[in-house]
């Protein structure tokens, strides 16, 4: 299944594009499905029909869906959430507080992005397209699967004989109850579909991010942010849409709108470099309804297949080479002082642009260490030798 997601700063087209490009599939022969992980939904109101937690036919091959986070919630998180609301109670906390409090921020989008392994699971779709939420909350997410993976690897497994041991003495003596084994078994299940979605969104052949984004200055640094940060935690970009561009008659009252949009367009071409570059120009009207929707993918892949990859490189690989090891890493737009890196026993440490992506290192680089590290245009390389000591 091509898994195909859009993200971007609030308010650029997103969900239009999505849906846009879902459409255009669907023309094309292709069982296509497109979900909102935003909680703020939209393809409801753009499509004006009713939507939701199941898939629901539009149009032929096309099938959406606005995913329901409770019933999420309760799947994935559902014993985990019992005992942290259990525990709460346990400690004064009223009813409505411990429930509020049993669910970590984000989650919710979390668990929506999980909803992908039914789908790919289930054979039903050749491409699914994600309607994600605004940029910053996008790369939270993305970046999660790292954070998680660092205590799974570090912790997880230590925590969970250490409660074994403890738990008798220790709920006596602080009057609450420890996670159980069914607390932890939920944990790990949690892990495994997390890495499992990871592995699937990080493989260029099969899924890829595109950004939507409009001519504009703060819109434009957003995007570039977005980019460096998708790079860095291994997620592929295969296009960028730069959406609600003025049309040449659209003249007179709005001339130095037309003015800095070219600027801001030649600005965007150096930026985002031989990313390809898809165009769609503001309507005159609300673009509301499947014909609209229509005229919007046709304006967008005038010139490219809607689901094909448009760009396949690897933001990330480790390949060995006359005894060494070489990392690269894919960082578009930042420069030598905005990269820093640290070693920390078996972890690599990368920030760039205020950006930190912890990497573990793989067990094939055991007994080697960093030997030089270079930012070369937008790729980074990390030298690995041999321990010799």
């Amino acid at each position: 299944m091509r898994i195909i997601l859009y993200t971007g700063k609030g308010g650029v087209g997103k969900t239009t594009v999505s849906a846009a490009t879902a459409l255009a599939c669907a023309r094309r022969g292709q069982r296509t499905i497109v979900l909102s992980t935003d909680a703020a939904h939209s393809l409801a109101d753009l499509f004006n029909r009713p939507i939701g937690p199941e898939p629901i036919r539009v149009a032929k091959n096309l099938d959406v869906c606005e995913i329901e986070v409770h019933h999420e919630l309760a799947k994935n998180w559902g014993t985990i959430r019992a005992y942290i609301k259990h525990f709460l109670a346990s400690r004064g906390y009223g009813e409505v507080i411990a429930d509020e409090l049993s669910v970590l921020p984000g989650m919710e989008d979390l668990f929506s992005l999980l909803r992908l392994l039914e789908l790919e699971e289930s054979g039903g779709y050749d491409v699914a397209v994600i309607d994600c939420a605004p940029t910053g909350a996008t790369l939270q997410l993305l970046g999660f699967a790292d954070v998680f993976d660092w205590y799974m690897n570090r912790f997880f497994d230590i925590e969970r004989k250490l409660v074994r041991v403890i738990r008798p003495m220790a709920e006596r003596v602080i009057k609450a109850p420890l996670p159980g084994d069914e607390v932890f078994g939920q944990i790990e299940q949690l892990y495994q579909r997390m890495m499992a979605i990871k592995n699937l969104l990080t493989d260029p052949e099969r899924a890829s991010v595109r950004l939507v984004l409009n001519p504009e200055k703060m819109v434009i640094a957003e995007s570039r942010r977005a980019f460096t940060c998708l790079c860095l935690y291994g997620y592929p970009v295969d296009a960028i849409v730069v959406n609600r561009l003025l049309p040449p008659e659209a003249g007179g009252y709005l001339d130095d709108w037309l003015k800095a949009q070219k600027e801001h367009l030649d600005f965007i071409r150096v930026a985002f470099g031989s990313l390809p570059q898809l165009q769609c120009r503001l309507f005159p009207r609300e673009m509301v309804g499947l014909e609209a929707v229509k005229q919007v993918g046709a304006e967008i892949f005038a010139a490219h297949e809607p689901g094909a990859v448009l760009a396949n490189h690897r933001p990330f690989d480790l390949e060995p080479e006359n005894g060494f090891y070489k990392m690269r890493l894919h960082l578009p737009g930042v420069s030598k002082k905005e990269v820093e890196l640290l070693v920390k026993e078996n972890e690599l440490i990368i920030t760039a642009a205020g950006y930190r992506r912890h990497i573990l290192l793989p067990r094939q680089l055991e007994g080697y260490l960093v030997a030089k590290a270079r930012l070369d245009g937008d790729q980074f390389h990390v030298l690995f030798t041999k321990d010799s000591a």
